[in-house]
């Protein structure tokens, strides 16, 4: 490749007009056909410009790459700007063996899905809960770890252990999960989807600086970030204020339920796409008159801060009117050790319903824990009436009851034993829930349901 571009041949002179076409970046939905995403050559530097000098890394560190270049999370993070910042980008050559690959690694800083994060948290909390002294050291902690990032200003950034009971916690539980990421790692950055409030701060709680942002491939894509300011402002709960340059606003029109204050979350700026790839009537679609990008998400402003609450087009009405966003329920959902994957919905029901593709080790335990039988099939576990019984209570107690509306909290849960996937047309090629097919999937016991 090298040698046949060598010569030059068929090179052109480089654009220079900011708003030429740079790159096409395929994007999709739930339902839709993938749309090319035309990128300017201002929209990716505009990006990379505002967040200069914004975290904590400098040409020579190493970041453990693992995200799909092809969408624009993983372009933009963690391959132009790295590049553009001069860091040793390595590729983590498994998912599923990130922990691993980070011991050789020694990245500085990771960014990932929501998805990952929850993983993490999960496995780390169900470790902690294997003794009783685990539980006492690692709940002590923990406390001393939000008592410090409390009194901070800058509460998106990691605060060290002070003090020598402090220290020696923090050596004993903390330390040992930041060495299982290599043991170097100053920050991590997140996107793709709303992250719990509970993981950010169990991430900043484990020493490591967490900047939460927010945005599209049609935006290039950020639009919003936790602690990019000078002093490092976070509001746990939101994806932080907009980036120089660019300006959110709240379309209510877009939202049917008059009680709430949320409403569509419009962009403006520069980093804004000149369109889809011949789809003119798509590209009129999400744009406004004044040159907005209409985001599909629903969202509020809190002090600045862009709180995403749902997707428009996912919102649902029950039977007694209440209208319901099912995407931070779901994100809820899955800080359950119970709940790998799951769906929300309740359209025209009383109450809502959930499906979920379990963790097979956690539902056999929550069966034993019932003086359920556990030594059937998954299969058969996830179709038992009796099984998904035991799961909902368990839901209830753990999730539903502490953290829901009354209205919201489901009346039945049906269980799933193929984990969803690309493979299964379950999923899109950015890993979103495709719900029409789920839904259809389990229209029969869906039907069963009051």
């Amino acid at each position: 490749l090298v040698s046949a571009g060598a010569g030059g041949e068929g090179i052109g002179e480089p654009a220079t007009e900011p708003r030429a076409l740079a790159t096409l970046l395929y994007t999709g939905g739930p339902t839709g056909t993938p749309k090319g995403v035309m990128l300017s050559n201002w929209t990716t530097p505009q990006n990379i410009i505002s967040m200069q000098g914004r975290f904590p890394i400098s040409r020579g560190d190493r970041t453990a790459s693992f995200l799909p270049w092809a969408h624009s999370f993983g372009q933009m993070g963690d391959l132009h700007y790295m590049i553009h910042q001069g860091v040793h980008i390595n590729l983590i050559s498994d998912v599923l063996k990130i922990a691993d690959e980070c011991q050789e690694i020694k990245p500085h800083a990771l960014l990932a899905v929501p998805r990952v994060w929850n993983k993490l948290y999960g496995k780390v909390m169900a470790g902690l809960n294997a003794s009783p002294i685990k539980i006492r050291l690692g709940a002590a902690a923990f406390s001393k770890a939000r008592k410090r990032i409390a009194k901070d200003v800058s509460d998106c950034v990691a605060i060290p252990a002070s003090g020598f009971l402090d220290k020696k916690l923090d050596k004993i539980v903390l330390g040992k999960i930041r060495g299982r990421f290599g043991g170097e790692m100053r920050f991590c950055i997140s996107g793709g989807a709303a992250l719990s409030p509970d993981v950010a701060s169990f991430i900043q709680c484990v020493g490591f600086s967490m900047f939460e942002g927010y945005g599209l491939t049609e935006t290039a894509p950020l639009i919003s970030l936790n602690g990019w300011e000078d002093s490092h402002p976070c509001m746990l709960g939101t994806v932080g204020r907009p980036i120089p340059g660019v300006r959110v606003v709240i379309d209510h029109s877009a939202w049917d339920d008059p009680d709430s204050e949320d409403g569509e979350i419009v962009c403006y700026g520069p980093n804004i796409m000149k369109g889809y790839w011949n789809k003119p009537d798509a590209t009129a679609e999400v744009m406004t008159e004044d040159g907005g990008f209409r985001t599909g998400d629903l969202g509020r402003m809190v002090d600045g801060f862009v709180k995403i609450t749902g997707r428009v087009k996912e919102q649902f009405k029950l039977e007694n009117g209440k209208y319901v966003a099912p995407s931070p329920l779901e994100e809820s959902l899955k800080l359950s050790a119970l709940v790998e994957q799951c769906c929300v919905d309740g359209t025209n029901k009383i109450k809502t319903f959930s499906i979920i593709h379990p963790n097979e080790e956690a539902l056999r335990g929550e069966c034993r824990a019932a003086g359920i039988n556990a030594d059937g099939s998954f299969a058969e576990l996830c179709a038992s009436e009796e099984v998904r019984a035991v799961a909902l209570n368990s839901l209830k107690k753990e999730i539903m009851g502490p953290n829901w509306k009354g209205f919201e909290i489901s009346g039945g849960v049906i269980l799933d034993e193929e984990e969803w996937s690309t493979d299964n047309e379950l999923l899109t090629p950015s890993l979103k829930v495709k719900r029409r097919a789920l839904l259809s999937r389990h229209q029969t016991d869906i039907d069963k349901l009051k």
